[in-house]
């Protein structure tokens, strides 16, 4: 990711750039099709969780904002635990959570937005600390969570372009951060890239420290898992709200960008060829696209 954010920065202004840039942009629409599709198969199998899906995306795509976000999470977790608790009674097990890695997490994401102003990389950080600790469901997720983050600081073509090649690159989608860290400090572009990059992980990572040992326990507590469901039912909200603005409306400019789209969705589906070989069609495409145009 820090390649391409390398090579972005170098090619911007080319003519065959632009045309890659929206040939991965196509393809963004192509992979966020698909996993909005698959979290929706997999969290919305009650009429409440579909509701849950459908309020949130309603609500984001008209009041966009980290913000309505963080509501949204914390309401459907509400309902869930109401409403969506699963009706088994779990062990006796008292839950021993290790303490300081949980104290670590809520002592970084309550103070560092007190300690922004004037220092760039700090708030960097605190940024991509926030969006990390708000990813549920899949690593799909940060892409909506990061586009409120963002916001105008960079072009949607970059934000896209980025999003779309980290597809083609082993590991989690949370790598997407270098990218987005890296274009956000230009005037420190590398220390922005490792800060982003940290900021994102290291949130799961004192999570994962605080309840590794007793997640299994935690997970069956009904209310727990009431409060998991209904959380999940709107991240497939807010990522079909993603899917809609920014990506289909700043991707999709003609008839033929959706056949393109559709022709993607057909191969990777159907056809499951894989990822990278997709990538580089749809780069060729778009390039192909640019210059007959």
């Amino acid at each position: 990711m820090l390649c391409l954010a390398l090579l972005s920065h170098k090619f911007n202004q080319s003519s065959l750039f632009e045309g890659a840039v929206h040939g991965l942009k196509l393809l963004a629409v192509v992979v966020v099709a698909d996993a909005t599709w698959g979290m929706y198969k997999s969290f919305c199998k009650q009429k409440l969780t579909s509701g849950l899906c459908l309020l949130t995306a309603a609500a984001l795509l008209l009041i966009p904002s980290i913000s309505t976000q963080i509501i949204l999470l914390l309401l459907a977790a509400l309902i869930g635990c109401k409403y969506l608790a699963s009706n088994q009674s779990s062990t006796h097990q008292r839950f021993k959570p290790s303490i300081w890695p949980l104290i670590s997490f809520g002592l970084l994401i309550f103070s560092l937005p007190l300690m922004t102003s004037g220092l760039p990389l700090i708030k960097l950080f605190s940024d991509f600390f926030q969006a990390g600790s708000l990813v549920f469901g899949g690593g799909h997720v940060v892409l909506p969570l990061l586009q409120n983050i963002v916001g105008e600081q960079i072009s949607q073509d970059a934000f896209l372009t980025g999003y779309a090649a980290a597809q083609a690159v082993p590991g989690p989608m949370f790598t997407f951060a270098t990218y987005i860290g890296y274009q956000l400090i230009p005037q420190a572009p590398i220390a922005g890239a490792l800060v982003a990059t940290l900021g994102v992980f290291l949130p799961g990572f004192l999570l994962l420290l605080g309840v590794l040992k007793h997640w299994q326990h935690l997970a069956q507590v009904p209310r727990v898992s009431g409060a998991l469901n209904g959380v999940n039912a709107a991240v497939v909200g807010l990522l079909l709200s993603a899917l809609y603005q920014p990506v289909f409306t700043s991707a999709v400019l003609s008839p033929s960008d959706l056949v393109f789209v559709l022709v993607g969705f057909y191969l990777l589906k159907q056809l499951k060829l894989p990822i990278i070989s997709i990538v580089i069609s749809f780069i060729l495409l778009g390039v192909a696209s640019n210059w007959i145009v």
